[in-house]
């Protein structure tokens, strides 16, 4: 059997591969490099190749295996008790659980299962790209639908019109902005700040209403397709996106000026829940979590495509790896965001927005591509076969990279901070569960 690995460095413009031949085991490389831990418990999950001396190979995906031998970490000692969430949660969560180990009201430990969806998209991508992949690609995680219908669509097309690319950045920073200001109002609520989550709440909602204005849809489905995109904008609804964007701009700001001169809000997001920029880079943290503590990788200027390519954007980074600066991350990216899309419309490439030419995949090759969801990069591979087909296709959301940040940012911390540190990375439980 043929392992292959492909890295990524923000200090390298190009993606290293490696491969090698195993046979039913192989030597474990997390004891060296713990950001490899999570994908050698997957690939011993899924294909029984055992990574020896990996210090802790408990299942990904099949968390009521677990929970039957028992893996759970156990933390002894008097008034040591330990605190079981989920899987079920109150009001539409996703499901995952959530076990902490805890003294008094510090958490020790809290380890977290997932898998409970059981969603098999991975396999069904196997084969030829046929009417029902775009609709798979478009829900692997549905408030990241343009990252991942980028991601997919960069990986099978051989190019795209600049217009189309234009269009794409758009829609992704269309779709950072909704999040990004959706989360900070849901961090209010956290913290019991009820004007910035009201405001917020709203706020998020005009902006996926620019989203449906450019394609019908408030997430971004149908949009983007190989070799293009499947809708244009007209010099009305350019109009209409700036003068809309105008109005909520000037309505975030003004939420946001007052969550961040709160004394109460301050004084709960700081120094909570914090992980360290040597941390974050030993266990691969992404995305503004990530430039939260210190690190500077983001796909959109280390390894930059589309119309990403022409702008000269700098990382936005924090040092201080706590709710604080994952917030200030968000509310600086946010500004950086509206510049992107006001920037795009006023210079928006004229032409055509699909390439008509024929997608077909080239026979027994590896392809890979990048894309900076707004959650963290996103990565899409493929093998071909010798027909061009899908031999196997895996999807690395930004999610599985960062759940264990969440989980060492609660050591140490008070149970009670848990809502505060979990929305303060706002981690899709589907996008884990592929």
């Amino acid at each position: 059997r043929q392992l292959c690995a492909v890295l990524s460095d923000p200090s390298n413009p190009r993606l290293q591969i490696a491969s090698t031949t195993v046979g039913n085991s192989y030597p474990a490389l997390t004891p060296d490099c713990p950001q490899a831990h999570l994908f050698e418990r997957e690939i011993f999950e899924q294909h029984a190749v055992e990574p020896l001396g990996h210090p802790w190979l408990k299942p990904v995906r099949k968390p009521l295996e677990m929970a039957a031998k028992d893996d759970f970490y156990k933390v002894d000692g008097e008034e040591i008790h330990e605190v079981a969430v989920g899987p079920v949660h109150a009001g539409v969560i996703e499901p995952g659980h959530f076990r902490f180990q805890c003294h008094g009201e510090i958490v020790q430990h809290l380890e977290i299962a997932l898998g409970y969806q059981h969603r098999g998209i991975e396999a069904r991508l196997v084969g030829k790209p046929n009417l029902r992949t775009p609709h798979y690609i478009e829900t692997l995680a549905g408030d990241t639908t343009i990252g991942h219908a980028t991601a997919y669509a960069q990986l099978i097309e051989t190019s795209a019109p600049p217009r189309a690319k234009a269009i794409r950045a758009i829609a992704a920073e269309l779709e950072r902005l909704a999040n990004h200001v959706g989360d900070l109002g849901a961090l209010s609520g956290d913290v019991g700040f009820l004007p910035t989550m009201s405001y917020c709440g709203r706020l998020r909602g005009d902006l996926l209403n620019l989203t449906a204005l450019i394609c019908g849809n408030r997430f971004g489905r149908g949009l983007v397709r190989p070799g293009g995109v499947q809708f244009d904008l007209s010099p009305k609804i350019i109009q209409t996106l700036e003068t809309r964007l105008e109005t909520i701009e000037s309505d975030v700001y003004s939420s946001l000026k007052l969550l961040f001169n709160a004394p109460s809000v301050l004084a709960r997001f700081e120094e909570t829940g914090k992980v360290s920029t040597k941390t974050a880079r030993e266990i691969g943290l992404v995305g503004p979590a990530a430039r939260a503590s210190g690190c500077d990788g983001d796909v959109r200027i280390h390894h930059p495509s589309g119309a990403y390519r022409q702008m000269n954007l700098e990382p936005v980074v924090e040092k201080e790896g706590d709710c604080l600066a994952r917030a200030h991350v968000r509310q600086r990216e946010i500004k950086e965001s509206f510049q992107i899309v006001r920037s795009l419309l006023k210079n928006c490439p004229e032409g055509t927005i699909q390439n008509t030419d024929p997608i077909k995949l080239e026979p027994n090759r590896l392809i890979v591509s990048l894309v900076e969801g707004w959650r963290g990069e996103i990565c899409h591979l493929a093998l071909t076969g010798s027909e061009g087909e899908f031999l196997h296709y895996k999807v690395v959301d930004p999610s599985f990279h960062n759940w264990l940040g969440l989980a060492l940012a609660l050591r140490g911390e008070a149970i009670s901070d848990f809502p505060l540190c979990n929305k303060s990375f706002n981690l899709s439980y589907c996008g884990n569960d592929l």
